[in-house]
This record gives structure tokens, C-alpha cells and sequence, in this order.
């Protein structure tokens, strides 16, 4: 996992904007309602395509950052958070950053990953995969 000051750093010099992160770990994402809330999962394989970590976003920071990413209005985010989607311009900029971040994941001391594709939700397998 990286450290939450790095994420807020990377984030803040991709997007061109202020980013504030918290420091209040999720122990267990079985707790998360999928339905109160829409979550995209970026899911990482290693070089012999088993998952090994994952980025998981609520549909506000998904929609913020692809828009930001893009310089797109606000407003488009808002709209797309109202709406419970995230639209497929916001969607692709998403992937963008998820794919960008993997750079934070990846160094000397551990295994390569690569992005492999973001999924709606938060696939059962993710879920396993933070309980080890």
C-alpha cells in the first residue's frame, strides 16, 4: 500500500488540483453496501495474469479526477455523480489515472503489475484479496 501523503502528492501534480486524502484504513470492504453507495474497481494482474491489487473508487472521486484529469467542467462530474454513473468520457479519463497510478505500486522490492481492465463495484475476488 502506498503512503497517504504519496497519493495525495501524485494525485495533486496529475490533476492539477489540490487533493486531500484520509489516513482511516478500510479493514474490511465485505462492510461496504454496494448498493448505498457506486464504486470502480482498477484491477491489477502480475506478469502471469493473477490479481494481485486493485484501485477502488467512489463514483465522486472517479468522476472529480476524470474530469480533472481532462480539464473538464466540474459540472460534468456533478451531473455524473447525480446521475449514479459514471459517463464514458469520465470513464476513460478514470482508466487514465488508475493506469497512471500503478506507478505508485510498482518498485524494485515488488512485483510488476499492469492494469488490466475497471470494473463497476467491487468484485468479490478484490474483496478476498484484501483480506490476506
Amino acid at each position: 500500500m502506498p503512503i497517504p501523503e504519496d497519493v495525495r502528492d501524485f494525485l495533486g501534480d496529475l490533476l492539477g488540483k489540490p487533493v486531500s486524502v484520509s489516513k482511516k484504513p478500510v479493514t474490511d470492504l465485505s462492510e461496504i453496501d454496494l448498493e448505498e453507495e457506486k464504486w470502480v474497481t482498477g484491477l491489477y494482474v502480475n506478469d502471469k495474469n493473477a490479481l494481485i491489487g486493485a484501485c477502488i473508487a467512489d463514483l465522486k472521486l472517479a468522476a472529480n479526477a476524470g474530469a480533472a484529469l481532462a480539464m473538464i467542467s466540474d459540472q460534468v462530474a456533478k451531473e455524473s455523480i447525480a446521475a449514479g454513473e459514471l459517463g464514458e468520457n469520465l470513464r476513460e479519463n478514470f482508466y487514465e489515472v488508475v493506469n497512471i497510478v500503478s506507478a505508485l505500486l510498482n518498485g524494485p522490492s515488488v512485483p510488476h503489475l499492469r492494469l488490466t481492465e475497471m470494473v463497476d463495484g467491487i468484485p468479490d475476488d478484490v474483496i478476498a484479496l484484501a483480506k490476506r
